[in-house]
């Protein structure tokens, strides 16, 4: 079943999560597997993330992958973990 993600992430700004996602090699061009929709907006306290995902394994499957880098880079962590919500219908324009 897809997973909407929602994660805020305090004092983060638009030229670390450029730098991030340059890292760990997810922009569109090279979409994690699983991923079927992804935003991320400059709030005024940050940066907050909305993704939607296929599955919430594949959702795990990719931060496995992206935490280490994070971390490589000293990319802030969010005060709260991810926010997973389980979508009951879902469409991709054609």
């Amino acid at each position: 079943m897809a997973v909407l993600m929602e994660i805020d992430f305090p004092g983060v700004t638009a030229e670390q999560y450029d730098e991030l996602d340059k890292r760990a090699g997810t922009r569109a061009g090279q979409p994690p597997d699983g991923v079927l929709f992804h935003s991320a907006v400059v709030t005024s306290s940050g940066l907050r993330v909305i993704d939607l995902w296929e599955s919430r394994a594949k959702f795990e499957a990719f931060m496995e992958r992206l935490m280490p880098v994070a971390a490589e880079i000293g990319f802030p962590q969010p005060k709260e973990p991810p926010h997973l919500t389980e979508v009951h219908h879902h469409f991709e324009r054609p």
